[in-house]
């Protein structure tokens, strides 16, 4: 079963993280990165990933966004794709000596893991977040073990986009620019499944 998955919106609310700016922005540009690759090695189309400002409370915060253009895909990479943010963010503190109980809470995206249950619903695929998996449906565990492999098997593609997202000055990749630092091509927007 496929998705029709344009640009989900970014339902994530910021708060306060332990991690430095600097921490926190590679992080962030790790998660992102992370959505990026393993959406285009499942043929979806990037637009964009960004990491950037938002107002919390009347301060400045951190976040990221990786839009897409019209792309079909499997329901359950569709899973695996916004699972994949939380397991890339989480490499980067352990291999960076920075993962304790509350960074990774900080890394954690339940607003990936929501969008996942809400989008695949609408499209009659269940996602759950416990117990056993569904008839013709998922759990949250499974996506994000796959995503786990996932991101474990493609961290130099990851850790590319990562880089060019904090190298640039506006912390921001087009989906071609993504497509020259991986070596894989931007799939080009499509509507229907191939």
């Amino acid at each position: 079963m496929y998705v029709d998955f344009d640009s989900l919106p970014d339902t994530r609310v910021p708060g306060i993280n332990p991690l430095t700016t600097g921490q926190l922005i590679a992080s962030i540009a790790y998660h992102e990165a992370a959505h990026a690759v393993t959406g285009m090695h499942f043929g979806m189309s990037l637009a964009r990933t960004r990491v950037h400002t938002v107002d919390v409370d009347g301060h400045m915060g951190w976040t990221g966004t990786t839009t897409w253009n019209s792309s079909n895909v499997l329901c359950f990479n569709l899973a695996i794709e916004l699972a994949a943010g939380a397991a890339a963010g989480t490499r980067y503190l352990r291999d960076s000596n920075l993962l304790t109980l509350s960074t990774a809470a900080a890394v954690s995206a339940p607003h990936d893991r929501d969008m996942a249950v809400s989008a695949l619903a609408k499209v009659g695929y269940p996602l759950v977040l416990d117990g056993p998996a569904p008839e013709n449906g998922a759990t949250w565990t499974q996506a994000e073990t796959a995503a786990d492999d996932m991101v474990d098997r493609l961290w130099s593609q990851i850790t590319a986009v990562a880089e060019g997202l904090i190298a640039d000055q506006r912390r921001e990749l087009t989906g071609d620019q993504v497509s020259n630092l991986i070596g894989i091509p931007n799939p080009a927007p499509s509507r229907t499944a191939t």
